[in-house]
């Protein structure tokens, strides 16, 4: 099993957290394996022990690789590893680095056929699998971040009152509306539980909201990277959030995760973990977040998501997981 893999993939975090229980399996074939990733998706996925070494995609060294000039330290470090794993669409791509690497060089669609109704998790693993990169393509164990990282997680007691808001996400499209969030911080604090909002770098319009709209002393957190990111995360009691790589990152973690749903198709995108509920209401429209370029004018996929129904359908699972 002395097997080194190479994984390049520059998506964003909802793309490769998506991924991360795939990385599970490719352990099972690999004793090392290193990830050419934005540089804080990259630290993200080495304090959680998924890789062994990560590679700034950012690094002109490393970006040479996507052009017909590739560097030669980049040649160097192509031919030490047993298999490479290509995450991408272009075939250019591929043609370049198996023009250095050989047949060793796996290209992997990173997301199934828009009209295609998968889940990305199992689209990644049939790939892998039909690649003989693993054995089958099952998911892992839905405990398999315990395993994986030992008591860091498995034993750690979060405060279960502290709840976590996450309003934002990739798109505006998927964003259940600001107000409703805000009444739904009403909702939790008047049931005894602390909620606080958690916002990234490109949401200042949404902290300039909560900031007028909820109690003074009501944290809002603002990481200033991703693993402090998760460092939050691991400190509460359960997250709400919309289809966002925040709400992926908090479902691999293990939190009891409720994640609201609207225009984005939750048989493709719930996130994997142990701990999720998904909220979307019935209606007679299709997800159409990938298939159309703008959202329609009555927005009831997401605007008939109430907070009550949010609020039930995370203590629901909070009761699943004996977080009490």
């Amino acid at each position: 099993m002395n097997k080194k893999l190479l994984i390049i993939h520059q998506g964003a975090l909802g793309d490769i957290v998506s991924i991360f229980p795939s990385l599970i399996r490719l352990r099972e074939k690999f004793s090392r394996i290193d990830a050419l990733f934005k540089k804080s998706i990259g630290e993200l996925a080495s304090s959680l022990k998924l890789i062994d070494k990560a590679y700034p995609a950012e690094a002109a060294f490393f970006s040479s690789m996507f052009s017909h000039k590739v560097d030669p330290a980049a040649v160097k470090l192509l031919c030490l590893y047993d298999e490479i794993i290509i995450f991408s669409y272009s075939q250019e791509l591929e043609g370049i680095i198996r023009g250095f690497a050989g047949n060793k060089v796996h290209r992997i669609q990173p997301r199934p056929d828009r009209y295609t109704k998968i889940h990305i998790l199992n689209h990644i693993l049939e790939q892998l699998a039909e690649s003989r990169l693993i054995e089958d393509p099952a998911p892992p164990e839905s405990d398999f971040y315990s395993r994986l990282i030992g008591n860091e997680i498995k034993n750690y007691r979060p405060d279960s009152s502290n709840i976590l808001f996450h309003p934002g996400s990739g798109s505006i499209r998927k964003n259940w509306p600001a107000l409703f969030f805000i009444e739904l911080f009403k909702v939790v604090k008047s049931m005894g539980m602390n909620p606080e909002i958690i916002l990234g770098p490109a949401e200042q319009n949404l902290l300039e909201i909560f900031d007028a709209s909820i109690p003074a002393e009501s944290k809002i957190h603002l990481p200033a990277d991703l693993p402090e990111l998760m460092k939050i995360l691991k400190q509460s009691g359960g997250f709400i959030g919309n289809d966002s790589g925040v709400s992926h990152l908090s479902a691999f973690l293990g939190i009891p995760t409720a994640v609201i749903f609207g225009p984005s198709d939750p048989k493709r995108w719930k996130p994997f973990g142990r701990s999720v509920a998904v909220i979307r209401p019935e209606t007679d429209c299709t997800p159409c977040f990938e298939t159309e370029k703008s959202n329609c004018t009555d927005m009831k996929c997401l605007e008939l998501t109430t907070p009550e129904m949010v609020v039930r359908s995370l203590l629901k699972i909070k009761r699943k997981c004996n977080v009490r």
